[in-house]
């Protein structure tokens, strides 16, 4: 006897259930054929869930590895999507140039959690006129400027006094400092590293930065976010409560603003944006894309972004100091050549320090703390080199592969900041296929703050202090990776005060 034989079946069912199981075989085949045919080559998966299951945590080494079974581009099943991964500089350049690659997924990186799109998520038009409207307010507070770079330095003065000690975790320092150098552009003001508002927003976003990555489940299966947040799997559940914590607590910020009685006196990217809404609103435009919870994601997205690369990097550059003590006095003897022990340090001064310059550069190819780019969208068919990208192929470009190709960096697992220097070394030599913010139109907007920081940072460190860390401490180079990879072990260090030097 048979299990259906205690079933009765209706005719139509039978139908119906025969029509479905038709359309499923049906659309399987036709994928296949798709891919076959239409797609680079690449590994197959699972149905349903695709390859994801064995990417692990650190995809882009999943990601790094199979391109040296498939080629620099490849195809791979993500849940429901066709994923092509770029993973050399050759093909890199054309996709960073290629207009049809600019837009993004049509889910948001919190799919299932959150789904109104940041600008960041945003493709054609929207993501324009947004952009246009953050570079334009940006600047016009002094992203890019003079003023930005005081804004910086006073950022520096007051964060220097605080590690002047032994046994400090210097994440937990610098993020701060660094996150109020963002909250100037975004709110209008710093805030003392104690403010208890601060504190529980860096922590939240903090929280939520290494919980998530932009090329992990949400993205790939948006329908199971909600249901893993409600069970608590996969770091869902932190995800959620801390990216609502954050969003509340920057929303009391934006709701300061809109009862500000002057709002032609534009100081922060906040007013910019408001005024821009009520000026559309005067017009008569439409400002649905305009409008107060694309407000609140694109602050809260600044400042995530704007808090995580700068601090990642910086730890890896510690990592590498303490490392290498040698580089400290290198660092230090332009130090003392170029700027003395009295005076603060200035952006310019970078031109006339080509190994600090060197350092840095190499701190942010072997940290690659954006291993994995966000994700791109086809928005029409096209093509990089011979590989076709059919219309609404997910793309990602792997920068970890980029940073550690050994025909574009000799011993690339070597830390040696001298593959930056001309052969005199006299000049730090930058090449293109250096990609910490990624490239082409889509380039991170903060990269002249980044790199404004990157440098002051390093250099009122050493100016004013020797990095070191127990003797007895044994340096791991391991990572872990959420939104960006940063060290996994950084030990405890001690910033030891030096004297002033002639």
């Amino acid at each position: 006897m048979f299990l259906t034989d205690y079933f009765v079946f209706s005719q139509p069912l039978y139908s119906i259930a025969s029509g479905l199981i038709f359309l499923f075989v049906f659309n399987f085949l036709v994928t296949t054929v798709k891919r076959l045919f239409l797609l680079p080559p690449g590994p197959w998966g699972l149905p349903i869930v695709g390859y994801y299951p064995f990417l692990k945590d650190e995809s882009y080494l999943a990601f790094d590895s199979l391109s040296k079974k498939y080629g620099p581009v490849y195809c791979l099943k993500l849940g429901l999507h066709d994923v092509v991964v770029i993973c050399d500089w050759d093909h890199l350049k054309l996709a960073f140039a290629d207009e049809s690659l600019l837009a993004r997924p049509y889910e948001t990186f919190f799919e299932g959690l959150i789904n109104e799109p940041s600008f960041i998520e945003m493709s054609g038009e929207p993501w324009r006129a947004h952009r246009r409207l953050s570079l334009q307010v940006l600047r016009n507070v002094g992203f890019g400027t003079s003023k930005m770079e005081d804004a910086v330095s006073t950022e520096i003065q007051q964060f220097l006094p605080t590690i002047g000690k032994s046994k400090v975790d210097f994440i937990a320092k610098i993020l701060p400092s660094v996150s109020n150098n963002i909250s100037l552009l975004l709110f209008g003001h710093r805030f003392d590293y104690s403010d208890a508002f601060k504190v529980e927003l860096d922590d939240n976003m903090e929280r939520v930065n290494q919980a998530v990555q932009f090329a992990g489940l949400t993205a790939f299966f948006p329908w199971l976010a909600r249901i893993f947040a409600i069970f608590k799997l996969s770091g869902m559940d932190i995800i959620d409560k801390c990216m609502n914590a954050a969003e509340d607590l920057i929303q009391k910020e934006i709701d300061r603003h809109q009862v500000k009685t002057d709002m032609n006196e534009i100081e922060d990217y906040i007013d910019g944006y408001l005024v821009e809404q009520k000026n559309r609103h005067n017009k008569d435009e439409n400002d649905e894309v305009f409008n107060n919870k694309v407000l609140l994601r694109n602050v809260t997205e600044f400042f995530a972004a704007g808090s995580e690369t700068v601090t990642s990097t910086l730890s890896w550059a510690m990592m590498y100091l303490i490392y290498k003590p040698e580089y400290q006095d290198k660092i230090r003897t332009e130090i003392s050549d170029v700027i003395g022990f009295d005076r603060e340090p200035l952006y310019v001064d970078r031109n006339r320090m080509p190994f600090t310059m060197a350092f840095l550069y190499e701190a942010q190819r072997i940290g690659s703390v954006i291993a994995v780019n966000l994700l791109r969208r086809a928005a029409r068919d096209t093509k990089i080199g011979e590989y076709n990208i059919p219309q609404d192929t997910v793309v990602i470009f792997n920068l970890w592969s980029i940073h550690r190709d050994p025909k574009l960096w000799p011993e690339p697992e070597k830390f040696d900041p001298n593959r930056f220097l001309s052969e005199d070394g006299s000049k730090a030599i930058k090449p293109p296929y250096l990609v910490p913010f990624s490239g082409g139109k889509r380039i991170c907007l903060g990269e002249g703050l980044a790199n404004v920081e990157l440098f002051l940072y390093l250099v009122n460190i050493l100016q004013k202090y020797r990095v070191r860390c127990d003797p007895d401490v044994k340096l791991s180079f391991e990572s872990v990776f959420g939104v960006a990879r940063r060290p996994k072990h950084l030990p405890l260090l001690t910033f030891e005060k030096i004297a002033s030097q002639n």
